[in-house]
């Protein structure tokens, strides 16, 4: 059985990716990770529990992987010494990016060659997880550039399904199921990207070939998607007539209303879409239909009781709104 190194948690990604792995009985998986979260999840699978960012790094190194799959580097200082540390090379270093790398200039539907962020000395020494994301991720897919690793760079946009504890994608899930008014950021046209959990593991599990070398792909669900088209879907799925109640851009900005984080989804621009071309001639994988794929979701949320959501403004903060349209 060949060796398969995974580093990171079994939190949302990790936890699908074993799942699939699990099923295809060709790998001896082994997690490398701080064991802070879902640590009882897989108790047969190998595990050495250790900091990435720490020397518990040393843990790893010696071993002869055939695989490592990288799904939690967030610091360019990690992933240097890993690159630097590593006794055997493994058949295929598999990194999982993000198209935050790319500058976002008004150009839409960037394709793996389109112009990326920079790193400075200063990013690149950050320890901070969040702070200057994007820039570190173009950090990290440059040392692999630079180094004699065979690798694979997959960058997904905003991933979703289940185990998403993020809730974003959810939050209009949520606003479907519990009301009939929904308050919709610009008639929710603006597009964006998005990225299915099953096809991100999809291509993750289609990189463990020695052969697909060096290469770098976007890999979208959906390359250009609305809220609107979402919401649409699931009000179809949960059977409900929704009633949309339009906040213009104009209106969200006067009320302060923060992009992304209280209006999930919104971006008031259609500049953060990303092609799939290329994974999609490349990789032998067959995307998930948006309806299908949303049932599967909804689903998964039932099971958990709809709980509220995290992301996103309150009820009472949306009626607040919706009285003064």
């Amino acid at each position: 059985m060949e060796k398969v190194l995974i580093i990171g948690g079994t939190n949302f990604i990790g936890r699908n990716l074993i799942l699939a792995l699990l099923q295809i009985e060709k790998y001896e998986i082994t997690l490398f990770n701080r064991g802070t979260t879902n640590a009882d999840l897989f108790p047969k699978l190998n595990r050495i529990k250790g900091d990435r960012n720490t020397d518990e790094i040393k843990k790893i190194i010696e071993h002869d992987w055939d695989y490592i799959i990288d799904i939690s580097c967030y610091l360019p200082t990690s992933l240097k010494r890993i690159i630097n540390s590593l006794k055997y090379q493994p058949k295929k270093y598999i990194f999982i990016s993000t198209c935050s790398v790319y500058d976002i200039d008004e150009s839409i539907l960037k394709n793996e060659k389109s112009i990326l962020l920079n790193c400075s000395d200063e990013a690149f020494q950050n320890t901070e997880m969040y702070k200057y994301y994007g820039n570190k991720k173009v950090a990290c897919e440059q040392l692999l550039e630079k180094s004699e690793l065979n690798y694979t760079v997959l960058r997904p946009a905003l991933v979703y399904g289940a185990f998403d504890h993020t809730d974003r994608f959810y939050y209009w899930l949520h606003q479907v199921h519990q009301y009939d008014n929904i308050l919709m950021p610009n008639n929710g046209k603006d597009q964006f990207s998005l990225t299915y959990v099953q096809d991100l593991v999809q291509a993750i599990v289609c990189s463990i070939e020695p052969d697909l070398d060096r290469e770098v792909y976007n890999i979208t669900s959906f390359p250009m998607i609305s809220i609107k088209e979402i919401v649409d879907i699931a009000s179809k799925i949960l059977n409900k007539e929704s009633n949309y109640i339009n906040a213009s851009s104009l209106f969200l900005n006067e009320q302060s209303i923060q992009k992304w984080s209280e209006m999930p989804l919104w971006l008031d621009c259609d500049f953060f879409t990303f092609d799939n071309k290329k994974i999609l001639e490349s990789y032998n994988i067959s995307l998930v239909p948006l309806e299908k794929n949303i049932k599967a979701t909804i689903l998964y949320y039932e099971k958990l009781g709809w709980k509220m959501p995290v992301f996103g403004i309150n009820r009472e903060k949306q009626e607040e709104l919706i009285s003064i349209l």
